[in-house]
This record gives structure tokens, C-alpha cells and sequence, in this order.
């Protein structure tokens, strides 16, 4: 967890075939579980959240970093950081999802 967000990562530590293709349907099963989510929480009073996701692919470098009294497993390069922005751009775009060109054209249509 990275404040409010959460940060995963696919096709590491282990290769994993397809991992754009897992990125993007792990994005539209989480909205599709928010949506049935939402449908509970306002037949209860309950207030919605909005989640917002941004997807890019790209070699960066992943493993662990820090030092002896904290360290964490993530990822580092602008790979990471065009996807933090992606994520931010849906505010302004009333999106839930972006998917960078670099996941899309891998990830396929359907």
C-alpha cells in the first residue's frame, strides 16, 4: 500500500505469460465488483468510493530496495510513473481505467 493506493505488479518475481492481459482483466473484475458492491452499500445508506486504475507496461526494476530496518518489494522506473499518472488522469477524465498504448497493443481486443 502506497498511502491511499495500492501498487501490483504482474510478470514478477515469476514470468507470468500474458501479464498484460492479466493487468487488464484484474482492472475490469475490480469495477465490475465495485459496481455490485455499490449496489449494496446504497440500498444500506452506505456511501460509494470511486477506484481509479492506471495501466502501463514497460522494463523497470523490481525487487527490493531500502535498507536493514525497512525495506519493501516494489518497482522503480518511469514505467511505474507513467502508470501513477495514468491513474491520476481518470479524475479529470471521469474515467475509471487508462490503459497505456504499451499494455493495449499486447493485451489484445477482446
Amino acid at each position: 500500500f502506497i498511502g491511499d493506493c495500492v501498487m501490483a505488479l504482474w510478470n514478477a518475481p515469476r514470468h507470468l505469460k500474458h501479464h498484460e492481459r492479466a493487468a487488464v482483466g484484474a482492472a475490469l473484475d475490480m469495477q465490475a465488483r465495485l459496481m455490485e458492491l455499490h449496489a449494496q452499500w446504497i440500498t444500506s445508506g452506505v456511501p460509494t468510493i470511486r477506484v481509479r486504475i492506471g495501466i502501463n507496461t514497460d522494463t523497470v526494476l523490481v525487487g527490493n530496495f531500502g535498507c536493514e530496518y525497512r525495506i519493501n518489494y516494489t518497482a522503480l522506473g518511469d514505467g511505474v510513473n507513467l502508470a501513477s499518472r495514468l491513474e491520476a488522469a481518470n479524475k479529470p477524465f471521469g474515467t475509471a481505467a487508462l490503459v497505456a498504448d504499451s499494455t493495449r497493443s499486447k493485451a489484445g481486443s477482446d
